[in-house]
């Protein structure tokens, strides 16, 4: 699919922490398609799309055959609160556990294997489906939100920005934004300028966009404002260092079946 002259194809993620990016910006300059960030990936992959907030492993994945789009991101301090791991047992004792995982991002499947690995010292057996016998499950974005209190039979609740903190006292960043390596550079340094001042527009503007709602979160406005003030927008060095150390980890993960 052709993007219009002029336009950029750019990905919309549907999720209360990305809002800020999307509620300012300019509905005439982009082509917005809403996408999971993982179904994002393999749009920006296949053609479909220009540009997006994409995972940062379908990052290490396809390496040079994207382009950074500053130093866009999605990241959070410490607690991510939308990360979360809902399990019967610790962590701990999860050794050969099978682990029903969304299929939404591949970077939070991978963080999590990382801290089973790293953190707790065990390894998962294999990732399943919901629908498949599981001794735990790992919830993002909204619905993780809508979750937050626990989930039944699973009393314990890991928050994964929150243990990677622990563990190396670095923020962790999900997504990075990116555009595919063969975009005209005009149309994507025009974007990268109007993407920041989308951004800086909408966190001058939080409370207007909180005020409007997000049902999908479950969140009343307080707690909202509490939520998102754990996120940071714009990789720095710490989130380099992060970046760098997860990566570090990410390619000492061996094949798990199924692998995703």
């Amino acid at each position: 699919m052709a993007n219009q002259p002029g336009k950029l194809r750019v990905g919309l993620l549907p999720y209360l922490n990305s809002t800020v990016f999307y509620e300012r910006m300019d509905p005439g300059a982009v082509e917005l398609t809403e996408y999971l960030p993982r179904q994002m990936a393999l749009a920006v992959e296949h053609g479909d799309l220009d540009a997006g907030p994409l995972p940062v492993a379908e990052w290490f994945r396809m390496g040079d055959a994207l382009t950074s789009i500053g130093d866009f991101c999605v990241a959070t301090k410490q607690a991510s609160v939308s990360i979360l791991l809902f399990s019967a047992r610790m962590p701990e004792e999860m050794e050969g556990a099978r682990i029903a995982v969304t299929e939404q991002t591949a970077t939070t499947v991978q963080l999590m294997r990382v801290l089973f690995r790293e953190n707790w010292g065990v390894e998962p057996d294999a990732l399943v489906t919901r629908e498949e016998p599981h001794d735990a499950i790992l919830l993002i974005g909204d619905e993780a939100l809508r979750n937050r209190s626990g989930i039944d039979d699973y009393p314990f609740v890991h928050d994964l920005g929150e243990v990677w903190n622990a563990m190396t006292g670095l923020p962790f960043v999900y997504a990075h934004w990116l555009a595919r390596a063969d975009t005209e550079p005009a149309l994507l340094a025009t974007f990268g300028r109007s993407l920041g001042e989308s951004l800086d527009s909408g966190l001058a503007d939080v409370e207007a966009i909180i005020a409007e709602g997000w049902p999908s979160a479950d969140m009343p406005p307080e707690e909202a404002r509490s939520y998102l003030d754990q996120f940071i927008y714009r990789m720095g060095p710490r989130e380099r260092e992060a970046l760098a150390l997860f990566r570090t980890y990410y390619d000492r993960l061996p094949e798990l079946r199924p692998l995703l």
